[in-house]
């Protein structure tokens, strides 16, 4: 089943906003904040107001198609949900992000399960510190 028929299934249609905004998350090369994709959006279709960007943003997240995180400057950046989940690294210094598989940080989510019986949904947040430049 596809996304719009998929939306059809929950009484929503897919609507040429929510192209757009796929789309948009299609093409970016990382995640990308709602103002990114408005303005990409708003280059071609002048008409459609952010404000629209960022309710087909909750929608398709309520329906599994984005996912969003936030990282050190609290700005909520989305990306589409079929690319790989990963975590991210991000230096308080320069501001430089890295992505890092979850391979990486699933040690970390399991020991939080079993000392605390919390889940961590690692991929939601950001690891903040140094990177190896401004560490040296």
């Amino acid at each position: 089943m596809g996304i719009a028929d998929d939306m059809r299934a929950n009484g929503m249609r897919m609507t040429v906003q929510r192209r757009l905004v796929l789309d948009v998350l299609r093409r970016a090369r990382h995640h990308t904040t709602a103002e990114d994709i408005s303005r990409s959006i708003r280059a071609s279709h002048p008409q459609i107001d952010p404000s629209t960007v960022y309710r087909n943003l909750e929608a398709l997240e309520r329906l599994g198609y984005v996912t969003h995180t936030h990282l050190d400057d609290r700005v909520t950046r989305w990306r589409r949900s079929d690319s790989p989940q990963h975590g991210h690294l991000v230096c308080r210094k320069c501001g430089s992000e890295e992505d890092i598989p979850m391979q990486i940080l699933e040690p970390l989510a399991k020991r939080l399960r079993g000392e605390h019986g919390f889940r961590a949904d690692l991929a939601h947040s950001a690891v903040v510190g140094l990177c190896r430049e401004c560490a040296s």
